[in-house]
């Protein structure tokens, strides 16, 4: 069925990507159609659902939907261990901002230009200086809480909040870090400290990724504002599957199917893809669109965690109970190593709980019990957050076997690592270590195989590049060779540094609501 109506921007997708756009767009009067394959999780009923994950487990959001969120994984083949998607991504009204920490955080100016700083990776089209403004207008928008620091990027406008402080346990580290001198500072998140824009102050129910309260920012709340403009319809549920580009270069329209499967058609001057890391370059890859030099879903990137921890008998701590663990380090993220390794970031953490090594210890009863008695709250870890290198072997392509459920190729994963991330996680284990026996922490190990997790960061897929044989979008998201598609998120990253990709997300979707703007004032 196709709608009566052109709209002026017609986004796929309303994660905080394609909910900045919309809601820019209607503050002067543009009319937008966002689609989403999710279905809403109200503020309102957050308290249940995060109830029921306290006693269920699982995923923090009940959001998968049987066969329309299928996909393969080889990465194991590659890395070792599975990439398990379903725990790194989110499907919903606000994307994965319903389900993330809340950190909040900006590119390094280096991160810009890691192939002619340090002769690795590739340059971004675009500068720390030209994206600036646009990271100071993201932390307003979504409401940041920071303290700036030497380490962290230089800044033309202060937070809007002030930092959450270090919490009782993390005042450990503080004189160990003066000793080695090492400078630490409280992490920016979006997490209020006061109230903001309605947002209510944080009021520590200690779980950040499902917060009841509605202090950490999600991206319904820019999805809301939108559809009250009365300028935006949103339609939840139905998947965006092909993308119909005329023989003269310009989208004619997007083609949906709801999941009871009614056939939709779109049409708009503009045209959005905000769809994630992943399902971006398969909309793509269906469409046959973009892909003029073999780059859509290469180079698929994440920021592999190296964690190690150890027992501190002469401690208590309170993970979680006395304020949150806020601290992090940037110490070691720059400098003459950054030429043989990716770019570093350390967090500081308490959290583990002894009884989770009942089948990795083999614990059960009396003998778990006694465990758990002795070492809880004596637990500290270093999780390192490091740079993954781009890499075409890296990536998101279709699978020939697996469907969905409308019967289109799923999504194939298929992560993997070069010389220099193995170099970069070996001495991000080094470090954890070593700071770790600093602190006096006994029995010191890697947490997991290798030490090795990862954050839920999907970068890449869709690279930004002002060559188009070397990415799929120009230095204003624009697909190359498309007149009206544009492709934005942390998809478009050339790399992706060592820090969280949301406020960069934040602000690269600030920057291109401000381009359409001008190019159809």
């Amino acid at each position: 069925m196709m709608s009566g109506k052109t709209y002026d921007i017609c986004i796929v997708g309303s994660g905080i990507a394609g909910a900045l756009i919309a809601a820019q767009a209607t503050r002067q009067g543009r009319s937008v159609v966002l689609i989403e394959a999710g279905q809403r999780f109200p503020l309102a009923e957050r308290l249940k659902v995060l109830r029921r994950y306290q006693n269920l487990g699982g995923l923090y959001f009940p959001w998968q939907y049987p066969g329309r969120d299928n996909y393969v994984d080889s990465s194991a083949e590659s890395i070792g261990v599975g990439y398990q998607l379903e725990r790194y991504r989110m499907k919903g009204v606000g994307g994965s901002t319903l389900h993330w920490g809340g950190r909040a955080q900006r590119l390094r100016p280096t991160d810009f230009s890691t192939a002619s700083t340090y002769g690795v990776g590739i340059d971004w089209p675009v500068t720390y200086a030209e994206l600036e403004p646009y990271y100071s207008a993201a932390e307003w928008e979504i409401g940041v809480s920071g303290s700036p620091h030497a380490l962290q990027s230089p800044r033309s406008r202060d937070y809007p909040m002030t930092a959450f402080p270090f919490s009782i346990d993390d005042q450990i580290w503080v004189p160990i870090a003066e000793r080695l001198g090492i400078s630490l500072y409280p992490a920016p998140f979006a997490i209020a400290t006061t109230p903001y824009k309605g947002r209510s102050a944080c009021m520590a129910y200690s779980a950040c990724n499902m917060c009841p309260s509605g202090a950490r920012y999600s991206a319904d709340i820019h999805v809301a504002e939108a559809e009250n403009s009365g300028h935006c319809e949103l339609l939840t549920m139905t998947v965006a599957r092909r993308i119909d580009v005329r023989p003269s270069g310009a989208v004619a329209a997007i083609h949906a199917t709801t999941v009871d499967g009614k056939d939709l058609e779109f049409r708009a001057k503009n045209y959005v893809i905000a769809a994630h890391g992943v399902e971006s370059a398969r909309l793509l890859l269906l469409s046959n669109c973009g892909n003029h030099s073999d780059q859509v879903g290469r180079n698929f990137m994440e920021h592999p965690f190296i964690k190690a921890g150890g027992y501190l008998p002469s401690k208590r701590f309170y993970p979680s109970r006395v304020g949150f663990e806020r601290m992090e380090s940037m110490s070691y993220y720059d400098g003459a190593e950054r030429r043989q390794r990716g770019a570093m970031k350390l967090e500081f953490e308490f959290a583990h709980d002894p009884l989770h090594d009942m089948e990795s210890e083999h614990l059960w009863g009396e003998r778990l019990d006694r465990h758990d008695k002795e070492l809880f709250g004596h637990w500290l870890d270093i999780n390192v957050e490091t740079e993954m290198q781009p890499n075409s072997d890296s990536r998101i392509s279709l699978d020939p076997e697996e469907k969905d459920m409308f019967g289109d190729p799923a999504p194939h994963v298929h992560m993997a690592f070069n010389d220099i991330d193995h170099r970069t996680q070996r001495r991000a284990l080094e470090i954890a270590t070593d700071l770790l026996q600093a602190s006096g922490a006994q029995d010191v190990k890697p947490v997991g195989p290798g030490g090795l997790s990862f954050p839920a960061h999907n970068m890449g897929t869709c690279r930004m590049s002002d060559n188009p044989n070397l990415g799929v979008v120009d230095r204003n998201c624009r697909v190359h060779g498309i007149s009206n598609l544009y492709v934005v998120g942390s998809s478009v990253y050339p790399t992706g540094g060592g820090c969280n990709p949301t406020l960069t997300i934040a602000a690269l979707s600030l920057r291109l609501a401000e381009h359409l703007m001008q190019a159809n004032a």
